[in-house]
């Protein structure tokens, strides 16, 4: 069997994406691309791609079989559609678009194309969302009505690059309002709840420390799913303290999960099927051998020295496996629209004093 050919787009997270399709071995990373012409040469001397590129379109036009997205988030759904009109297979960062508009256009590439298509959701790969999927299907929590998720990252630093231009992070999440970057929050939720949002309300807490950016220092996101459960989702970019980049909560009849608030915590559950007359926390580990597949208990690589705690590891192997066998994506354009709809929606919400605003139909798009 050949191996596929990858080309990657972006020189910075790029080198994740190198890295860890350097651990699989029937594929190829071919070619990269990226508009600064020093990075390219840069990386392409520490990792020895060969074929650098920096235009879009003979980049595509090079042969590659697959192209990963690292690119800055309003470029996303653009490039994805120049790719899926030559029939070369998506692995896209989040989010999957920025507008409506977008959602729309990429929605039919996808369907028009003989490539497929998948959002690189990669919190929903991390061990931990896994085993509390594995948990809720198995009925450990009862019934499931409530949950939370915040990503808190203090990201001012990472505005400009080392030239004073401004980022993505500037221009395409910090440069508006909204819960515009909370798929990372609201993927393994959704996973947990296997339904998709409704509706969307969004307030903000004003800008206190930032005041040069248009985003709230928080920014609350709440979301009522098909079966009227509630989720919780914070994002917070700007305020002045530690990480919490992958909080989660989740409140069921039988039981509940709460990650870690603070660095040396553990995760915990509590489940009345397992501690009927006792309100004692038990060590999610402890549930690793029942409700984590096996390849999980085997990583090849230590999820501490891994890209975002192995998650880019198992979301690859993936992606590459249904590609390779021709299988359905756990994350296809579909559920990619499902995770990017409500963060654009609530740029609408928020700035209409947290007005309701309903999800689109995707079904009838």
């Amino acid at each position: 069997m050949n191996k596929l050919k990858i080309g990657i787009v972006g020189t910075t997270r790029g080198a994740d994406f190198y890295e860890d399709f350097n651990l699989f071995n029937d594929v190829e990373v071919k070619a990269i691309m990226d508009t600064n012409e020093e990075a390219l040469m840069k990386f392409s001397e520490k990792y020895g791609v060969k074929r650098t590129f920096s235009n879009y379109e003979e980049f595509l036009n090079d042969g590659i079989d697959v192209v990963v997205l690292t690119s800055p988030i309003h470029m996303h759904a653009r490039q994805a559609i120049s790719a899926l009109n030559k029939d070369i297979h998506v692995l896209s960062e989040v989010t999957a678009a920025t507008t409506l508009e977008e959602c729309k256009l990429l929605l039919d590439a996808v369907k028009r194309s003989k490539a497929k298509y998948m959002m690189a959701e990669n919190y929903c790969y991390i061990r931990e969302n896994v085993a509390i999927q594995n948990m809720v299907k198995k009925g450990l929590f009862g019934e499931i009505y409530y949950s939370e998720g915040a990503y808190i990252h203090n990201v001012k630093h990472l505005q400009y690059d080392e030239n004073g231009d401004p980022t993505w992070r500037k221009t395409d999440t910090m440069g508006k309002r909204g819960c515009n970057y909370g798929t990372h929050s609201l993927g393994p939720i959704l996973n947990w709840f296997n339904e998709s949002v409704q509706y969307v309300n969004c307030l903000g807490s004003g800008s206190h420390t930032s005041p040069d950016n248009e985003i709230d220092d928080t920014t609350i996101m709440l979301c009522r799913t098909e079966s009227d459960a509630l989720i919780k989702i914070r994002l917070d970019l700007t305020s002045n303290r530690p990480h919490i980049m992958r909080y989660y909560s989740l409140q069921g009849t039988k039981g509940c999960y709460e990650a870690p608030s603070v660095p040396g915590e553990k995760h915990r559950v509590w489940l009345k099927d397992y501690n009927p007359s006792s309100e004692e926390w038990m060590d999610l580990e402890a549930f690793y051998p029942e409700f984590l597949p096996e390849d999980y208990l085997k990583m090849p690589v230590e999820p501490k020295n891994a890209n975002h705690w192995g998650a880019d590891y198992y979301m690859i192997k993936d992606f590459l496996d249904c590609i390779m066998h021709d299988k359905p994506l756990n994350i296809d354009i579909y559920k990619a629209l499902q995770l990017t709809l409500p963060g654009i929606l609530s740029e609408e919400s928020i700035t209409s004093d947290g007005k309701q605003v309903t999800m689109p139909d995707i079904s009838k798009w």
